[in-house]
Parts: C-alpha cells; structure tokens; sequence
C-alpha cells in the first residue's frame, strides 16, 4: 500500500451513488492501510459507501477499489484497500469497439470508426490516409460520462486493399488526467460485461 498511496497524492474517486467524479488528495495515512482523503468539492458520500480511487502516476494509473470507513464533511477515511492495482501504460484495458467519428488536421475532417481504444490510444479505420508524426485533433463520446477531446497521434498506418482503408493505431496526447481515468474506467467495465456475457 505506501508504495501505491503517499500523502498529498491526488486521486480522482468515483462512486455508484455520486454521479460526478469528484478530486480528492490524501491527508494522512494509517497503520492499519487505510487512509484519509480531502474531497476536492462538496459531494454526498456515506460510510460504507464502496468507491473506486483512480491516480495517474507515472507512465500508468492506480487503481483501488475499497470502502468507505466513515465522513465528516469533506474529510473521507477509506478503509484497507479490497484490491489496488497499477497499471502500466502498455497494460491499459483495450476494448473493441465500433464508432464512427470524426478526425480533425488542419481544417480538414478525416471519417473513421474506432475499432478499439484504451486510456492510452486507439485503433481505427479511416477513409483517408494519415501520416505518423501528425497531431490530429479528435473529440470522442463513447457514453453519456465518457467524452473527451485530445490529440491523435498515429504510430502505425497500413492501407488496407480490401476495404480501401487505412488501419491506424495511435496514442492519445494532451489528454486530461481525468478524461484518461474515465476511459480506464469505461474500458474496464466493458470488459468485465463481455467476460460475464
């Protein structure tokens, strides 16, 4: 736990019972694992309320699922971590998808339907060709919580002669902390649904 939570560190907390994300930073750690956060904004939390707290740390994010111990106004003790998990860059949950949006360069819109993303990048189809090396401007709306606008940044471009498409896979840039989190977030409920099918 002291290696993935330090004080003053920030987190984003989300709650199936609060309907915004809301910011926090840990004030204080404790023997027994569990730790105080200072919410961000004035939000309703109860005890016993189950959250989960998201980080970006490095190249990666942290994430715990845990309870809530108790509330005083703003001040959440959250108790021992039920499961903390950091994950890396290259190990964002990846989801298929199918959506079709569209790429911005220069003045000029690009069609493309997202094949699948991760808090990190995307793969896409699109009907014009795109160059690595390029900052592309894409806005994404994947649920009613989930839209995010960011940079586009192809790694990989094959033209495919079947389909008369380009396959691209790229990085997200300039992406918000918050927008990456809730991407993270977005991809691994839509995993664990696929594998409850």
């Amino acid at each position: 736990m002291k290696k993935t939570v330090s004080e003053n560190q920030k987190f984003i907390i989300l709650s199936p019972k609060v309907t915004n994300a809301t910011k926090c930073r840990v004030t204080q750690l404790f023997d027994d694992e569990s730790f105080q956060v200072e919410l961000m904004s004035k939000e309703r939390y109860s005890d016993g309320d189950k959250v989960d707290l998201f980080s970006v740390a490095g190249s990666g994010i942290v994430y715990i699922s845990a309870d809530i111990k108790s509330v005083d106004k703003k001040t959440l003790v959250i108790n021992k971590p039920e499961k903390t998990t950091v994950i890396q860059r290259r190990e964002y949950t990846r989801v298929e998808i199918h959506k079709n949006i569209l790429i911005n360069h220069d003045n000029k819109n690009i069609r493309a339907e997202i094949i699948d993303i991760s808090a990190g990048g995307m793969r896409l189809l699109a009907d014009k060709e795109m160059f690595s090396g390029t900052d592309y401007q894409v806005d994404v709306s994947l649920e009613t919580r989930v839209n995010f606008s960011c940079k586009f940044s192809p790694v990989r471009i094959i033209y495919d002669e079947n389909i008369k498409k380009y396959n691209v896979s790229g990085k997200f840039k300039l992406i918000k902390n918050i927008d990456r989190v809730a991407l993270e977030q977005f991809c691994m409920k839509k995993q664990s649904e696929k594998t409850n099918e």
